[in-house]
C-alpha cells in the first residue's frame, strides 16, 4: 500500500477518502466482486436471472438481455447461446408479433443452470502458458481463456 500511496504522491493524484476502502478482504468494484482469489460475479446479478420467469413480452426480453451482457464476462459462448433471445426480438416489431419459441425456452433454462454456478476468474500465474479458445460461427464470436 505505501508503494500505491507513493505512485499517486508521485504524480500528485489525491484520494477522496470518502469514496476508498482499506482493509477489506472483499469488496465490490465495476459490479463484481473481488478478492484474493480472482473476479466473481455479484449474486444479485446472479439472483436476478435466476428468479426471472419465462419471458412473456418484448421488454422481458430486453431485460433478460441487458442481464445477460452484464454476466458475459463469465459466461463462455455467451453471444451463442443468447441468439434464440435476439431472434426473438428481432421478429417482435409490435406487442402482437411476440412469440416466445421452444428454442428460446430451452436456452433460457440452459443459461440459468449455467449462470447457478459461474467461474470466478482469476490473475494470469507469471511464466504459465495462457490458451484462448477462439469460436466464430456464422453468427456469433466468443473467445476463453484457459
Amino acid at each position: 500500500m505505501e508503494e500505491t500511496f507513493r505512485n499517486l504522491r508521485k504524480i500528485n493524484m489525491k484520494l477522496n477518502p470518502a469514496k476508498c476502502s482499506f482493509g477489506f478482504e472483499e469488496g465490490k468494484f465495476l459490479g463484481h466482486i473481488v478478492d484474493k482469489q480472482g473476479i466473481k460475479a455479484n449474486p444479485s446479478q446472479i439472483q436476478a436471472v435466476l428468479d426471472m420467469k419465462s419471458p412473456q413480452t418484448k421488454k422481458q426480453v430486453q431485460s433478460l438481455a441487458g442481464k445477460i451482457a452484464a454476466l458475459k464476462r463469465f459466461l463462455p459462448k455467451s453471444a451463442e447461446k443468447s441468439l434464440p433471445f435476439f431472434k426473438t426480438l428481432k421478429n417482435c416489431v409490435d406487442k402482437k408479433d411476440f412469440k416466445w419459441t421452444i428454442e428460446a425456452e430451452a436456452a433460457f433454462q440452459d443459461l440459468k443452470k449455467q449462470i447457478a454456478s459461474l467461474p470466478t476468474i482469476t490473475a494470469p500465474v507469471a511464466g504459465e502458458l495462457i490458451t484462448v479458445y477462439l469460436s466464430a460461427g456464422m453468427e456469433a464470436i466468443s473467445a476463453l481463456e484457459a
